[in-house]
């Protein structure tokens, strides 16, 4: 799944440089999600990676187009490393991911958290831990379709979490991580950057007899359990399976459910655990979530099964940790379970009891 988010807008640092060109356009940087987290990348590499979004932002129609940009990476206050971005290399990397355009979908995330950008860049680093890089900086230079130029700067803090709340994992048995981090080319959006999916397997550690049938998924109405104490804050249970593995909904399929978007998650329960830190659990079958908002929930409570429902093609739990109640807005957080020996690497075959 993937997408975005408007409490995960602090405003981080921003410096904006003197006009350097009369008649200058006007814009803005702004970092999303507002709070960049690094983590240890897996396999003994000894790097660390972070990912995160810088939108451009101004009116929808100022044509704006990036003509370079000068990065430094910084640890402790002393530079490390410097880059040159040219034009043609940012174009590669251009896109508009929060902005609402006339292809939007109904269910598409980017509905709950929209920005008046003229274009976003994806910028990904995976440097090694020993360089303890702490800060990002950002120098843009555009031009607009008057052939004006200007230039922002923004400096942005990296930084590791700290988690404070401890979790079990919220299935057991035999399984596979099927996606994981951004930082690893796993979920692809900055709203679920440190999200996890969760496959269950047999006990030879198969996962399928038949990829047309939902019920022949081995993980199929796996219990899906409360990876902590706490109250719940989010509760659905009326989003319909997806017919068949494999195939993602349309807008046809959202368009007769209440509140679209949210039914993108599907059958979901969201977890407020009083630390600032929420569980969110996705795609559970149609109408086997045992919890409603309010109610206490303790570590191990069944709360749901395993099923396919909203942007699923398959299957399975997906689990992300964040510091708000809310989807596709609030900041996401790297996760750590006490009873699952890290990393949560694509790929990586588990047994939890």
């Amino acid at each position: 799944m993937h997408r975005v988010l408007p409490s995960l807008v602090l405003t981080v640092c921003l410096l904006a440089v003197r006009p350097l060109w009369a008649g200058q356009p006007e814009f803005r940087l702004q970092v999303v999600p507002a709070i960049v987290y690094k983590v240890d990348d897996s396999g003994g590499s000894r790097t660390s990676s972070f990912v995160f979004d810088i939108a451009v932002i101004c009116s929808t129609d100022c044509g704006l187009t990036a003509t370079s940009a000068h990065v430094e990476l910084s640890s402790a206050g002393n530079i490390v490393e410097r880059q040159d971005w040219t034009s043609e290399m940012l174009g590669k990397i251009k896109q508009t991911r929060f902005r609402i355009g006339p292809n939007t979908p109904l269910a598409s995330p980017t509905r709950e958290f929209t920005l008046p950008e003229a274009f976003d860049l994806r910028l990904y680093f995976r440097r090694p831990e020993a360089l303890a890089i702490d800060s990002v900086a950002l120098r843009l230079t555009v031009i607009d379709v008057k052939g004006s130029r200007a230039q922002h700067t923004l400096v942005i803090p990296v930084r590791y979490y700290q988690q404070k709340t401890t979790l079990v994992f919220p299935i057991r048995g035999h399984g596979i991580i099927g996606q994981d981090y951004g930082t690893n080319g796993g979920h692809g959006g900055v709203w679920n950057a440190f999200a996890i999916d969760i496959d269950g397997l047999d006990k030879n550690y198969g996962e399928l007899s038949d990829a047309n049938e939902n019920a022949a998924d081995a993980g199929w109405g796996r219990e899906i359990l409360a990876p902590a104490p706490g109250t719940v804050v989010y509760a659905r249970n009326d989003v319909p399976t997806n017919p068949h593995p494999g195939e993602e909904p349309g807008d046809n399929w959202y368009r007769p459910l209440h509140e679209p978007v949210m039914a993108y998650a599907g059958n979901c329960v969201i977890i407020d655990h009083g630390t600032s830190e929420y569980s969110v659990m996705m795609h559970m079958q149609t109408g086997s979530v045992t919890v409603k908002v309010g109610d206490r929930v303790t570590t191990g409570q069944v709360i749901g099964k395993l099923g396919n429902s909203g942007d699923a093609f398959g299957p399975h739990l997906h689990y992300q940790l964040q510091s708000g109640p809310r989807l596709f807005q609030d900041q996401p957080l790297p996760v750590k379970f006490q009873n699952f020996d890290t990393p949560l690497s694509r790929g990586r075959y588990f047994d939890v009891e």
